[in-house]
């Protein structure tokens, strides 16, 4: 799903300058809320069960606490994280998977994503 709406929302994607952007163009994308309120706080996305944090151009550990906060206290069965970035860049991959594999996220069912624009490349970690 998050796949096909990178290939289709790409032009938009590349136009975005921040966060609130992306996330708009995801909301869109994948047909989800954007900017829900929930008894944890408000959420970037939620689709369907999965309560969703984006982040844009950031270090690999921003938003990890914000989808478990959420998915705790909001909650949500699922959690998601997707990492926006213009560019590939494999140390980002290699530092998020080991965050993730660290924190044992796939377990609380809470999934990491690497979205790299330019390339229309998503990476689960």
């Amino acid at each position: 799903m998050l796949r096909g709406a990178v290939a289709s929302y790409k032009g938009f994607l590349l136009k975005c300058r921040d966060e609130r952007e992306v996330a708009e163009v995801l909301a869109a994308a994948l047909g989800c809320q954007r900017e829900v309120l929930t008894p944890a706080g408000t959420a970037d996305l939620i689709c369907g069960d999965v309560v969703v944090e984006v982040e844009y151009e950031k270090r690999p550990y921003e938003g990890v606490c914000q989808a478990v906060f959420y998915k705790v206290l909001g909650g949500f069965p699922k959690a998601a994280i997707v990492h926006v970035r213009l560019y590939r860049d494999d140390d980002f991959v290699n530092e998020l998977r080991k965050l993730v594999e660290y924190l044992n996220l796939k377990d609380k069912d809470i999934r990491c994503f690497a979205l790299f624009i330019e390339q229309g490349e998503i990476v689960e970690v």
